[in-house]
C-alpha cells in the first residue's frame, strides 16, 4: 500500500490504555503528518469497536496499530479477525511487555510486525516506510497477502456459521434446530460459542457483526 498524497495514511489504534492513545495520536500528528501526511483516523479502547471499523469501508483506516494485551478481546483476536476481513491491510502489532512473549502469536495471526511501545523512533520508521510503500514488514513475519481471505471470515466452523446465517434470517432457536434437525439445547451452545469466538456483548451484538462480516465476504468474492 502506497501513500495517496490526497487523503494521507490513515491509522487506526488500539489500545485499552488511554494514556497511550492519546500519547500515539500526538506523537504521530505532530511529527509524521506535516511531512509524510500520516494521520490518525480513529481511535479506540476496545477490540470489538476496532474490528467494526474495520469492516465498513468508510471508517475502514488504512493500517492498523494493535495493543497484544488487551482486556476485551487478546490482541491476537483482534489481528486475526481485522486480517480476515482485509487481506491487504497492514496491521502492526504492539507492547509494553517482551517482545518475545508476543512474537508468534503476532506473526500466525497475520500482523507484519511487533513493535516496542517504548520505541517510537522504530515505531515511527516503520510507519514511514509502511506509508510510502518501502519494506515494513519485519523478519518472520509475512506480506499482508499471505495469508488469504477465508470465506466465513474464517471465524466459525460451517455449522456455527450456518446457525448464524438462519438466526440472522430471523428463526428462534428452536425454528433453527427443526430446520437443521438439532436439538434447541445444541444451537443455543453453539449461539454462546459465536458470541464468544466474534468477541460480541450478547446474542444481538453478535448478530449484528455477523451480518457485516458476511456482506463483507459477499464484496470480497464479487
Amino acid at each position: 500500500m502506497q501513500l495517496n498524497k490526497q487523503q494521507g495514511f490513515r491509522l487506526g489504534i488500539v489500545d485499552d490504555d488511554a494514556m497511550t492513545l492519546a500519547a500515539l495520536r500526538a506523537l504521530i500528528d505532530h511529527r509524521l503528518f506535516s511531512t509524510y501526511a500520516i494521520s490518525v483516523l480513529w481511535t479506540t479502547r476496545f477490540g470489538n469497536d476496532a474490528v467494526e471499523r474495520c469492516v465498513h469501508h468508510t471508517t475502514r483506516p488504512d493500517a492498523m496499530l494493535i495493543d497484544m494485551g488487551m482486556d476485551d478481546i487478546d490482541g491476537a483476536t483482534v489481528c486475526l479477525r481485522i486480517r480476515h476481513i482485509s487481506e491487504s491491510m497492514p496491521i502492526l502489532a504492539m507492547t509494553a511487555h517482551s517482545l518475545n512473549h508476543y512474537r508468534t502469536r503476532a506473526q500466525q495471526s497475520g500482523a507484519q510486525a511487533l513493535l516496542d511501545k517504548a520505541d517510537f523512533a522504530g515505531m515511527e520508521r516503520c510507519l514511514i516506510n509502511c506509508a510510502l510503500g518501502k519494506p515494513y514488514v519485519q523478519e518472520g513475519f509475512s506480506q499482508p497477502t499471505a495469508l488469504p481471505y477465508q470465506s466465513h471470515c474464517g471465524v466459525l466452523s460451517a455449522r456455527e456459521a450456518e446457525i448464524m446465517n438462519q438466526t440472522i434470517e430471523g428463526y428462534t432457536a428452536r425454528e433453527v434446530a427443526i430446520k437443521l434437525g438439532l436439538s434447541e439445547a445444541t444451537v443455543k451452545t453453539h449461539v454462546r460459542h459465536v458470541i464468544t469466538k466474534l468477541g460480541a456483548r450478547n446474542k444481538l451484538h453478535a448478530i449484528r457483526l455477523w451480518s457485516s462480516l458476511s456482506n463483507e465476504s459477499e464484496n470480497n468474492i464479487q
